[in-house]
């Protein structure tokens, strides 16, 4: 009954205790825990009432003086701080700790408020404070964790739940927590060996449910200027943080469109620069080793300023993937039909609307139409319908070929139309006449392919 006797013990020092809103801080234990513990010693005759304040009996001294509270530290664990919360030196966390864990996890990496006197306020007042018999504990869980070398996660609980340390895995996880959010600018965290972007509270739960799954390893900053120069190409604010232009550069990448991503439309470089950030699974490795080999053939500690401009041209190539393919497959549109502006096209249909039997060239003629939407909202409508429902951004370069030639089919069957209801200015000699009849006469895979060998042609 440890915890009976150092009840008993703060009784002697404040009578008053259990009027204390943090009573269960000062036992350190649970809400259960003090009723059941206050139950007891009044049934005993340990301690006794007067007017809500609470004193020892002759028992309760005596209780005190023949059970002993026992110390945490032991000789096989010399290096064990005195823990006063005892919920926190249970070998298995318990689910209310695991919750309180969970909740400062929230509070310290996205703000969420900490409740007074709850048992996540408890932990921070017992572990993290100035004042805290785990300062040094700490301090030799941060030289760990920021060691030079890549380590499996795994390796730090197992160092520090053991002799002569013998921490529990809820005191490791808590103090692990406030190093990682003091940590994480210079800190990369791999998940199944895949660099992660950013901390956030449920990686974490993750991390000390399964830390066999996580390695960390501190970044090793150079100085080296040329860093500096590519964060302004791709920073708000110049950096020379590894893991600031890491994080910039991958956030880039995956916020371009599906087509940017997937496209075998771009140079050589650009397209072994993205699949190198796409697959980067190290920070370090990929500045320092990965873009610089593929872009300038050294490593980034012999690259010069020609492997900047070399890097600038390579994102705006990337930032302009996707607008060269709107400019592209509008310029393809038009070539097609051979028209040079969306009005003389709308026009063009217009002029022949009551001629068009065919659906398709309907909904082409109500998307051409649309003359109030801007040129890249114009062109994805009509590139949309082409193509069957799917956008532009989502286009994979078959798509591309696709789109081409079911515009050439549509033109085929626009001037065809056109030039037998005379709305073209186009002079068609009878020999035409009978070949475009003829044409028209044609399954739909047999004008596929002669589309095909006129797009091929071309």
């Amino acid at each position: 009954m440890n915890y009976l006797a150092k009840t008993l013990l703060a009784i002697r020092k404040d009578s008053k205790l259990f009027q204390n809103p943090e009573v269960n801080f000062i036992l350190g234990l649970t809400t259960s825990q003090v009723k059941d513990l206050k139950k007891i010693a009044i049934t005993e005759g340990l301690i006794e009432e007067h007017k809500r304040e609470f004193t020892l009996t002759n028992a309760g001294e005596q209780y005190i003086n023949e059970v002993p509270i026992i110390s945490w530290t032991d000789e096989i664990n010399n290096k064990r701080p005195e823990i006063n919360l005892e919920y926190l030196k249970l070998e298995k966390t318990p689910p209310t700790v695991t919750k309180a864990i969970r909740c400062l996890a929230r509070h310290l990496l996205e703000g969420e408020d900490l409740k007074e006197n709850s048992t996540e306020h408890y932990l921070v007042k017992e572990l993290l404070c100035s004042k805290s018999t785990c300062v040094k504990i700490k301090k030799e869980i941060e030289k760990f964790v920021l060691q030079n070398n890549k380590f499996k996660l795994t390796c730090l609980f197992e160092r520090f739940m053991t002799p002569p340390y013998g921490l529990t895995k809820s005191i490791i996880s808590v103090l692990l927590l406030d190093v990682l959010v003091k940590s994480k600018d210079i800190l990369a965290i791999y998940e199944n060996s895949q660099f992660q972007l950013k901390l956030t509270s449920l990686m974490f739960d993750r991390m000390i449910y399964c830390p066999q799954n996580f390695e960390l390893q501190k970044t090793i900053v150079e100085n080296l200027p040329i860093l500096e120069k590519i964060s302004a190409i791709i920073l708000p604010c110049k950096s020379t943080n590894i893991l600031d232009l890491t994080k910039g550069l991958i956030y880039f990448i995956k916020n371009l469109d599906k087509h940017t991503l997937t496209t075998e439309r771009l140079s050589k470089n650009t397209i072994r620069f993205r699949n190198a950030v796409l697959n980067a699974k190290d920070p370090i490795n990929l500045f320092y080793k990965d873009i610089p080999k593929t872009l300038d053939d050294k490593i980034l500690c012999q690259c010069e300023k020609s492997f900047v401009k070399k890097f600038d041209e390579t994102i705006q190539e990337l930032q302009d993937s996707y607008s060269n393919l709107t400019k592209e497959i509008s310029t393809f549109l038009f070539d097609s039909f051979s028209e040079k502006s969306r009005k003389k096209l709308a026009k063009r249909f217009e002029a022949v609307q009551e001629f068009l039997s065919d659906n398709e060239l309907k909904i082409l003629h109500n998307n051409i139409k649309e003359l109030n939407s801007f040129d890249t909202l114009w062109i994805e409508r009509i590139a949309t319908f082409i193509n069957k429902s799917r956008v532009p951004k989502d286009w994979s370069d078959n798509d591309v070929a696709d789109f081409k030639i079911k515009v050439k089919e549509l033109a085929l069957k626009f001037t065809t139309i056109e030039a037998a209801a005379g709305g073209s200015n186009i002079k068609i000699d009878s020999s035409t006449a009978k070949l475009l009849s003829q044409i028209l006469k044609l399954s739909k895979p047999q004008k596929m392919v002669l589309v095909r060998e006129i797009v091929g042609g071309n």
